[in-house]
């Protein structure tokens, strides 16, 4: 069984990708703004919904851990796949971040 750690990691990599998504919001909000084309609409949305998700991530997982002490089993079994399922996630936004400040 694996311990807390895990999720602490995952819950970084899950914060780093809110800024992530945090950045790329900002960045097709300005777009949108001079362009107001259905693209810059559909990449706010997009990742608006990101955003959601990741909160959403680290809420639940938060709540699990720490409301149903039943879980806490369940959820340190499963941390170390949410690590890297996160970890791949903030190499994508990380590199489509700096594409988009280019």
């Amino acid at each position: 069984m694996f311990d807390v750690f895990w999720m602490n990691v995952a819950a970084i990599f899950a914060l780093a990708n809110v800024a992530l998504v945090a950045l790329l919001i900002y960045a097709y909000l300005q777009s949108w703004r001079k362009f107001r084309s259905s693209f810059t609409t559909s990449l706010v949305v997009f990742a608006v919904f990101f955003l959601l998700q990741n909160v959403v991530i680290v809420v639940f997982w938060y709540y699990l851990y720490t409301l149903v002490s039943s879980a806490q089993p369940l959820v340190e079994a499963a941390a170390p796949y949410l690590v890297a399922v996160n970890a791949m996630e903030t190499v994508g936004l990380g590199s489509l971040t700096v594409t988009t400040w280019k």
